[in-house]
This record gives structure tokens, C-alpha cells and sequence, in this order.
């Protein structure tokens, strides 16, 4: 039995205390719990082989109160392969008070979610270090530092390791081999030898010197690993170079107890095993390095110092010392500190970092702009928004951090392999030296031990580890370089696989933003615009900012309106030079008493084409009409197309009627519409697609779409500038074009495909190479595969998985066509919302 102290929020009295006292102790395999009201805490006696602390901590919510949970994110050094993040994990798992907690290989990085009443971060460093591991912490600037510095510094003493084992390697293989290459060099070591057997005891040191020093790595885990009944990768290398120095050694030392013909000395293969291990890893580790660009660069983003105005003065200190609230001084080409608002001044900001999209943004008074963007041309006076965490840079990195930690399911058919994939090649190596012993030609100890060497070495699930984080590593990254945020790595793989796209219309498909698109009049259009915005002044209705915005871009002079009447759902009215003038809908006329005449038939065919048309009547007579639209995007024509060339059913979901959805609809390319929706009932329309068997991908604003973002496999935010700092949806979208969308969905299924390619070829390597190794060939066709030439190919197969992974560095942004004067889209004439006109 175990113990669970946990954190309890929401109870306010003693039912609550008791309903959670209740709910946990009828939970199968809990003996006994206490809730304590005053405290807030549950003390919880359970069997872990019947119940886990991610049962209880449901069970909790089910009650509908909320476990404390944290979460603690802790480098792991010394990890080699993915037996070793396997084992890290299980071990951090079956701490008590851990809720789940998953390692990633290519990251280094353990995250874990526990109960802070049972188990600290410290406990949890204990636990990897038990392990036989080195706890890194991660937290602040300095610890990004050590890190970099740390990979800098691991990555040299590699480099060493590689020229030392080489340098004692090579004169043990000329020694061994050299005569096969060098014709009389067998007869020139032995003339030059002072006493029999010499050269043999040479290779002996050198290649006690090899295993002691740099395959000193492969030793101290690979026992420990043993000691642990989890062998690893380290621990076949020490097997395998461990039973060819040891054979090798008792040949030298003790001749006697070994027939003639089986006196053969494994010393050149035991050596060179090392070495090419060691320059595999090495050439692992750069390629390694090179999947984490992306944070890197992000961080190197960060401004290091900012100019404050203090006390009328410019100051410039560390941006660590920058406080919200702040005045600070950007001038041009330099980067803006942290995230602030423009008080004074104008210029064009590059934003190419956060959205991807190389032209500069303008900015003046009152404009948001964000931490690591930088001023191209004026000078900027800015008030601190953000600092710290709290920054959209911030934010970023610490959502890609998360996705590239996280753990796809596609990753669960390669951990349960590794589980049993180290024990098994223990087994198949040792049949593999009882079977040539036995039945091998003689001397049979020749072919048995080097083919068990072989196996033991060629067999290494480096490759199987890093297949899937390696990908998601550069996949990740690079899509955030493009404006592509995947908040967790899951959503990659859910993305992949989608076949239905589900659009919301305003400000996702449209600009969200009522424009006037059509002005129709007798003779003098300025005239009757300016009738129309100088009555429209007074009213508050979006169709009235519509008009009053186009006139102001016309830079027409409005007349003072007088006796204004706002007419809800109809129009508005007023008194403009001495005239009554009417601006609305076919009921407003009505009820004046005008007759609309030839004009009714226009209004008609603008209502066709998902337009609110409104009449301008003066002195009883219409003059003009007008139609106020919300334009659909230019390229969301182009997005539809690009998501059906792909595979995708499109559908769109609105809360306008049918007749303007469906002519909305019929400009995007969408053939399924789902009208008058209200905003709760999205979620319950993508229920009912993911009823019909499909997997659905909602893209939307992420703020009013939020139920439906969250009910869909993957919720796409289609977002802008700062909003992406407090975006909730799976995948953001780090500007408002629907080019990301397109970009987003071409990572995804690059990204897994690359994971699939990846575990192909790790598990295609092993079963080719093992039975090679073991000598199934041999009898046949006479194939065995060297020690030597084992260790080679799985350094090989490591660089491979990498490798391939980084070629997702070379994906593009998908640029769609813009459609020139693209169709507007509208809200349904007479629609609750905004529409006045009928």
C-alpha cells in the first residue's frame, strides 16, 4: 500500500469535504481516505497495482472540485537510448504522488505531473539520479545558458573521447589486421618483437586502455542498467566489447587452458567497436543539436538590454530590470524589448518572427507590438504591457518547448517494442553462441563468439528512441518559424490524420470587420453618401460605422444631422440641411409611407449575393442604395481549394440564415453549410459530423469558437499579434490569412511521415541486421557480419533517423493565390445581429 497526500480547491463546507471523503474511498483499490475541510487536503491509503494517483486525481474532479497539480519540467543527462528514457519513466511513474510523467530522448527532458502535498522537484531529481541519471534543472535565463553551454562542452569531451579511442585503436588494428594489407608486415612485427608474444600483450593494454577510457560511458550505465533488470544500449556494448576483451585477454594471459585452434585474440574488435560507437554518437549529438534550431533561435531573439525613460532621462539597463508600466525608447534597427503598447511616434515593425510574413507592419500611437520584432524606421515610444513569462516570445518558446516534449501515439508501438527489445537480443545473443558452439565449424569458438558480438552490438535501439522525437523536434520548430504554433505534439498527429475541415465564417473565412461594397445612386454618389454618414453619425449599429468609415476614406465633410431616431431592427432617421432623410431597411420605408419603386429589385439581387442592402430616402423619395458586406478573405477561396486538393470534405458552420450562408458559401467553394447556428451549438454540429465517423479540424477566431475548438480533433485559432499569448487552441495560427491552415496540415503529414519513415527503417535495420549478425546466412551463403562493421551500422542507423528528421527544416509556407476583388460575405439581411434592413 502507498500514501497520497493532495491538494483539494473548491470545497466550502462540510458536504463537500465529505462527497470527496465518499468518492475516493469507493474507489476499488483505495483503503482509506480522509478529507480535511480546514486544510484542504486528502490523505489517500491506496494499492498502486489497483488504483494510479491519475485515477484518484479524477476522481477528484468527477466530484467536481479541483486536484492541485503541478507541473515540473527536469533535464535528464546520461540517456542513450530509449531504454534508458523507458526506464527513467517507469521509474518517475511509480513515484508516489506522480500523476504521469513522460521523458523524451532527443529533448533530454523529463515532464512530470504531481501532487506537491507528496512529492517535491526534488524528490523527483533524487529519483533520475537513483536512476543512474543527472537531474538538470531548467528554470530562468542562466539555465538555458548551462544548457547550451553543457551540450557545448558535452559535445568537446565527445570529440576528445573519439581522437583518444581512435589514436589507441588504430595500431591494435594494424597489429591484428595489418598483414592482410600490407604483405610481410607479420614477418617484420615478429622479427622486431623482444620477447614472444609481445604485440599481443600491446593490443591488450591499448585495448584495456580503449575500454577503461572512453568506453568508460558504456560501462558504468550499462551495469548499472543491469542491476536495475533493464538493459540498455550501454549495456549491450559493454556486453559485447566486455566478452571479446575477456576472451581475448584469457587467450594472452592463459593460453593453456584454450585448444590451438581456438586461440584467436577479438582485441582489434572490441577497440574499433568503441571507437566507431563513439563517432556515431558524436556525429549524433551535432545532428541532434541541430533539431533544437528552432528554440534556439527564438531565444536568441530576446533583446539583452532596453532603453527606459526615467525621470525625463534614457537609461539603459537589463531587460530583466524592465517592470510593466515602463516608458521605453526603441529606435530604428533596434529590437523591442518586450511586449508594450506605442504611446508616441510611428514606424513599420517586422514581425517576420512571430507570423512568418516578411512584410513590415505599421505601427503608431495606440498599436500593440511584441517583445523581439524589430523598428525599421522611426523612433518608438513604448508603455511595457508584458515582461518576463508574460511576453508573446515567451509564450511561444514555451509552447514549442511543450509539443516538442510531448509523446505522439504513434510512439506507444516503439516504446512497448524497446520494453522487450534489449532482454531479447540478451537471449537471441546468447542462443546465437551456444548454437555456433555447438554445431559451428571448427573452431567453432571463432563463429560463435563474433557472431554473438555482432548481435549484441548491431542490435542497439538508438534509432527506435529518437525515430519520433527527433521529427517532432523539427517539425515543431520549423512550423513556428513559419507561424504555425502547435500548442502539444498530439495535435501533429491528430492533424495528420483529419478529413473534414470545419470553417466558422466571421473573421475566420471573412475579415470580420462590416465594409461598404456597393453604393448605387440617381446621379451624385458623394452626395448621397454623405447624406447617408452624416445620419449614420449618431448611431452606434456596425452597418452605420460602415458607412461613416467609407465616407471618411472618401474625406468627405459631413453636414450636422438633426432629430436623430435610431429605429431598432428597422433603421435610423434624421433631419440633415433642412431634409428627412431615411437610411434602412424595406420596413423602415413602409412605415414612412415611401414607395421603394424600381429600387426593390436591387436590393433584392444584393441580398442574393449576401449583402445587407439599405435604402437612402430624402423628402419620401429613395435616392441611392447601399450594401455593407464583411468580405471574405482574398484567399479563402484559394484555402478551400488547396484543403479539398488535399483530401479534406470543407464545411462551414455560421449563426446567419441559409439564403446568405449558402451564397457566402458558393464564393468560397464550400458545399456544406450549416446555418443559423447559435455559438453554443457549434460543438454540438461538430458532435454530430464526428458521429458520422469523421475526424474533424474546427477553424476558428478562438475566442467565441472556443466550445467547438475544443470538442474538435484539432482546433485551429486563426489569430493575430498578441492574441496568440493567451490562445487555448491546439494549433495557432500566428497571423489571421488562411495560408496557415494549409501550412499547418503539410507539416503535420510531413512530420508523421517523416515518424513512420523513421520507425520503418529503425525496425526494418534491426530485422535485417540481427539475423545477418547471428549468422543465418552462414550455412547458405556463407554472410557474417563483422563486430566491427556491427558497430558502424548502428551508429549509422542513429545518424539515418536524425538525418531524416531534419530534412522537415527544408518545408515551406504555402502561399495562395489572392483573389482580386474578392466576393464579400455578409450577415444575413435581417439577422438578429447586426442587420437593420429587412
Amino acid at each position: 500500500m502507498k500514501e497520497l497526500d493532495l491538494g483539494i480547491e473548491g470545497m466550502t463546507c462540510a458536504s463537500c469535504s465529505s462527497r470527496v471523503e465518499r468518492a475516493l474511498n469507493n474507489l476499488e483499490g483505495v483503503s482509506e481516505a480522509s478529507v480535511n475541510l480546514a486544510s484542504e487536503r486528502a490523505a489517500v491509503r491506496y494499492d498502486p497495482e489497483a488504483v494510479d494517483a491519475e485515477r484518484i486525481a479524477e476522481t477528484v474532479s468527477n466530484t467536481g472540485y479541483t486536484p492541485l497539480i503541478a507541473e515540473y519540467e527536469i533535464g535528464v543527462g546520461g540517456m542513450t537510448c530509449a531504454n534508458c528514457s523507458s526506464r527513467v519513466e517507469r521509474k518517475l511513474n511509480k513515484l508516489p504522488g506522480v500523476v504521469a510523467a513522460t521523458v523524451n530522448l532527443a529533448t533530454e527532458r523529463a515532464t512530470v505531473r504531481y501532487f506537491p502535498e507528496t512529492v517535491s522537484p526534488d524528490a523527483i531529481a533524487e529519483t533520475i539520479r537513483r536512476t543512474g541519471y543527472e537531474p538538470r534543472p531548467l528554470e530562468g535565463e542562466a539555465a538555458g545558458e548551462d544548457a547550451e553551454s553543457r551540450r557545448a562542452r558535452s559535445l568537446a569531451g565527445l570529440r576528445r573521447e573519439v581522437w583518444l579511442a581512435a589514436a589507441l585503436t588504430v595500431p591494435v588494428l594494424v597489429l591484428a589486421m595489418g598483414h592482410m594489407v600490407i604483405p610481410g608486415l607479420h614477418g617484420l612485427l615478429a622479427a622486431a618483437a623482444p620477447w614472444p608474444g609481445t604485440w599481443e600483450w600491446v593490443q591488450l593494454v591499448l585495448t584495456t586502455l580503449v575500454l577503461a577510457g572512453p568506453g568508460r560511458r558504456f560501462w558504468g550505465p550499462g551495469l548499472q542498467a543491469y542491476r536495475h533488470l533493464s538493459p540498455d544500449m550501454n549495456s549491450l556494448v559493454a556486453t559485447g566489447t566486455g566478452a571479446a576483451w575477456l576472451y581475448s585477454t584469457g587467450v594472452v594471459v592463459a593460453p593453456w587452458l584454450f585448444p590451438p585452434e581456438a586461440r584467436g585474440l577479438y582485441f582489434e574488435s572490441a577497440a574499433v567497436i568503441v571507437t566507431v560507437i563513439l563517432f556515431g554518437k558524436y556525429l549524433e549529438e551535432v545532428a541532434k543539436g541541430r533539431t533544437s534550431q528552432a528554440i534556439r533561435k527564438l531565444v536568441g531573439l530576446q533583446a539583452k538590454q532596453a532603453r527606459v525613460l526615467r525621470d525625463g532621462r534614457e537609461e539603459e539597463v537589463p531587460v530583466s530590470q524592465v517592470r510593466t508600466g515602463d516608458l521605453l525608447v526603441v529606435r530604428p534597427g533596434e529590437r523591442i524589448p518586450v511586449d508594450g503598447r506605442v504611446t508616441e511616434g510611428s514606424s513599420y515593425v517586422d514581425e517576420s518572427m512571430l507570423t512568418g510574413e516578411p512584410a513590415p507592419v505599421a505601427k503608431s500611437a495606440g498599436d500593440e507590438v511584441v517583445g523581439a520584432t524589430v523598428n525599421q524606421h522611426g523612433v518608438l515610444r513604448l508603455e511595457v504591457t508584458q515582461v518576463g513569462s508574460d511576453t508573446v516570445l515567451a509564450q511561444i518558446i514555451r509552447m514549442v518547448e511543450r509539443a516538442q516534449g510531448a509523446k505522439l501515439p504513434i510512439q506507444g508501438l516503439a516504446d512497448r517494442v524497446v520494453r522487450v527489445f534489449t532482454p531479447s537480443v540478451l537471449v537471441v545473443a546468447t542462443l546465437t553462441f551456444l548454437t555456433w558452439l555447438a554445431f559451428g565449424p571448427a573452431p567453432a569458438i571463432t563463429l560463435a563468439l563474433v557472431s554473438a558480438v555482432a548481435v549484441l552490438v548491431v542490435a542497439c535501439p538508438c534509432a527506435m528512441g529518437l525515430a519520433t522525437p527527433a521529427a517532432i523536434m523539427v517539425g515543431t520548430g520549423r512550423a513556428a518559424e513559419l507561424g504555425v504554433l502547435f500548442r502539444k505534439g498530439e495535435a501533429l498527429e491528430a492533424l495528420s490524420r483529419v478529413d473534414t475541415a470545419v470553417f466558422d465564417k466571421t473573421g475566420t473565412l471573412t475579415e470580420g470587420r462590416p465594409r461598404l461594397t456597393d453604393l448605387e445612386s440617381e446621379g451624385d454618389e458623394a452626395g448621397a453618401l454623405r447624406l447617408a454618414a452624416a445620419v449614420e453619425a449618431g448611431s452606434e449599429h456596425p452597418l452605420g460605422a460602415a458607412v461613416r468609415e467609407a465616407a471618411a476614406e472618401r474625406g468627405l465633410e459631413l453636414p450636422e444631422a438633426a432629430d436623430f431616431a435610431a429605429v431598432p431592427g428597422h433603421g435610423v432617421r434624421a433631419t440633415v440641411d433642412d431634409q428627412t432623410v431615411l437610411v434602412g431597411g424595406r420596413r423602415l420605408l413602409e412605415d414612412a409611407g415611401v414607395d421603394a419603386g424600381p429600387w426593390a429589385e436591387r436590393t433584392a439581387t444584393l441580398a442574393a449575393e449576401g449583402k445587407t442592402p439599405m435604402y437612402l430616402a430624402v423628402d419620401g423619395t429613395v435616392r441611392a442604395v447601399l450594401a455593407v458586406a464583411d468580405p471574405l478573405k482574398a484567399e479563402a477561396a484559394a484555402a478551400v481549394a488547396a484543403l479539398r486538393d488535399r483530401g479534406l470534405r470543407v464545411a462551414m458552420i455560421t449563426g446567419d440564415n441559409r439564403a446568405t450562408a449558402e451564397a457566402i458559401a458558393r464564393r468560397a467553394g464550400i458545399d456544406e453549410v450549416r446555418a443559423e447556428v447559435l455559438p453554443d451549438g457549434k460543438a454540438e454540429a461538430v458532435e454530430a459530423m464526428q458521429g458520422e465517423g469523421r475526424r474533424v479540424a474546427f477553424v476558428g477566431d478562438g475566442i467565441n469558437d472556443a466550445p467547438a475548438l475544443a470538442q474538435a480533433e484539432v482546433g485551429v485559432a486563426v489569430g493575430t499579434g498578441t492574441d496568440i499569448a493567451i490562445e487555448a487552441a491546439d494549433v495557432t495560427l500566428a497571423r489571421g490569412s488562411l495560408d496557415g491552415v494549409v501550412t499547418a496540415l503539410d507539416t503535420a503529414r510531413r512530420t508523421l511521415g517523416t515518424i513512420r519513415g523513421n520507425l520503418f527503417w529503425a525496425f526494418a535495420y534491426n530485422v535485417a541486421l540481427i539475423p545477418l549478425a547471428a549468422g543465418v546466412f552462414y550455412p547458405a551463403l556463407g554472410w557474417t557480419l563483422n563486430p566491427m562493421a556491427a558497430g558502424l551500422a548502428m551508429g549509422l542507423s542513429s545518424l539515418f533517423v536524425v538525418s531524416n528528421s531534419l530534412r522537415l527544416r527544408r518545408l515551406r509556407p504555402v502561399r495562395l493565390p489572392v483573389a482580386e476583388g474578392s466576393a464579400p460575405a455578409a450577415e444575413a439581411p435581417g439577422a438578429p445581429s447586426p442587420a437593420r434592413a429587412a
